[in-house]
């Protein structure tokens, strides 16, 4: 799971799986519209992205599955709005 952006900004450097019982959990700011934002899903794997603004220049983002697909939550926001985040939780 790469975005063709190699070890540039944003770009995947590595991927690792998850161990069962993690979920994402989408989150918007309160008055957000969400209409048609899909809710998140099973953690399937942890992906190490570069970041020149994190510590070390890299940081460790959840890949999660939603709405059929997997995801990055980079890939999500681009998607359906930079005002998201996900937050990683034990599964229910």
């Amino acid at each position: 799971m790469t975005d063709g952006r190699g070890d540039g900004a944003g770009g995947v450097l590595g991927m690792l799986p998850a161990f069962d019982g993690l979920r994402a959990d989408v989150t918007a700011p309160p008055g957000s519209d969400t209409a048609g934002v899909p809710g998140g899903g099973l953690v399937v794997g942890w992906v190490l992205v570069a970041d020149e603004g994190a510590a070390g220049g890299a940081r460790v983002d959840p890949v999660f599955l939603a709405a059929g697909r997997v995801w990055t939550p980079d890939q999500f926001r681009a998607t359906y709005g930079p005002q998201l985040g996900v937050v990683v939780g034990r599964g229910r």
